[in-house]
């Protein structure tokens, strides 16, 4: 979730709007608390509905629990619409579902307008949002189960996540070991590693070779069921490629000898010539700096 959430427009827009950095800590504590209450009191309300026996743990989708609360009876299968509350409820859940989709479109939209220059008509980024949400409609209308099409964008954020996350390592060491090529290499390893893991786990001797990989594919990836072994595996898959790849590139950059090209580049140059370029740097600033009697 956290992995997943770090990718998600609908926080960042609010991150980049806020007023100042107090209101952006106040707002996410206010946020962060309200997610966590829902989310327990939805989770409480199907515990409720399977103790009331509302619950019919061979037919019913274990992620439509808190619809079942709903019944009036313990009859078999799902949860039927005869009450005023669950047309209410129903109401705001497809609010809810609009509510993220909208966030995402903005996002999009917002994203693809900041690669255009500046006064450019935002007319291409829109019909661009449009033509990408045609076959999401048409996949929405296919009957996947939701947390199946989730698992697979979680478990690529999981492979993303730790070189995302050492991009923030803003300092001399860091910008000379995470460079580009560190960065993808991380991805595709810890792609690569959960793959593997999974062909790995789930290799049947009475299958065939290309059975066997074909399903453990797909079951690392979309068939898992959210086990935690698989995260682990991406995360910590992530972390080593990261650190191997970084170690690498380190080395290779102090091996070869720094050309007038690449001068300028993080990796060519050591924590010492940085500082010394920032304080003359700040030392020139200061120089400049008029005086106001």
């Amino acid at each position: 979730l956290t992995a997943s959430t770090l990718f998600s427009e609908a926080v960042w827009q609010r991150v980049w709007a806020a007023e100042s950095p107090s209101s952006l800590r106040f707002g996410a504590a206010v946020g962060a608390s309200s997610t966590v209450a829902m989310v327990l009191l939805f989770g409480l309300a199907g515990f409720i509905a399977a103790w009331g026996g509302l619950v019919d743990i061979e037919h019913d989708d274990p992620n439509l629990y808190l619809f079942q609360v709903f019944k009036t009876k313990g009859e078999v299968g799902q949860a039927r619409v005869d009450s005023w509350i669950e047309v209410m409820v129903l109401v705001v859940a497809a609010a809810m579902n609009e509510g993220s989709i909208d966030s995402a479109q903005n996002g999009l939209i917002s994203l693809a307008t900041s690669m255009l220059q500046v006064g450019s008509s935002p007319f291409l980024p829109r019909l661009f949002v449009v033509v990408v949400t045609v076959p999401v409609v048409f996949l929405a209308l296919q009957g996947y189960q939701v947390l199946s099409i989730f698992l697979v964008t979680n478990m690529a954020c999981t492979c993303v996540f730790p070189a995302l996350v050492a991009g923030a390592w803003d300092t001399p060491i860091g910008r000379r070991l995470v460079t580009e090529g560190v960065f993808l290499s991380s991805i595709a390893g810890s792609s690569a590693t959960v793959t593997l893991y999974g062909i790995g786990r789930n290799w049947k001797a009475a299958w065939g070779g290309w059975h066997n990989i074909a399903y453990g594919a797909w079951h690392a990836w979309a068939g898992n069921e959210y086990a935690w072994d698989y995260f682990a595996v991406a995360a910590l898959a992530g972390a080593g490629w990261m650190a191997l790849a970084g170690f690498l590139s380190s080395a290779l950059s102090f091996a070869k000898p720094c050309t007038s090209r690449c001068a300028s580049m993080c990796a060519c140059r050591t924590a010492p010539d940085l500082d010394d370029e920032a304080e003359l740097l700040r030392e020139t600033t200061e120089d400049s700096t008029p005086t106001i009697k």
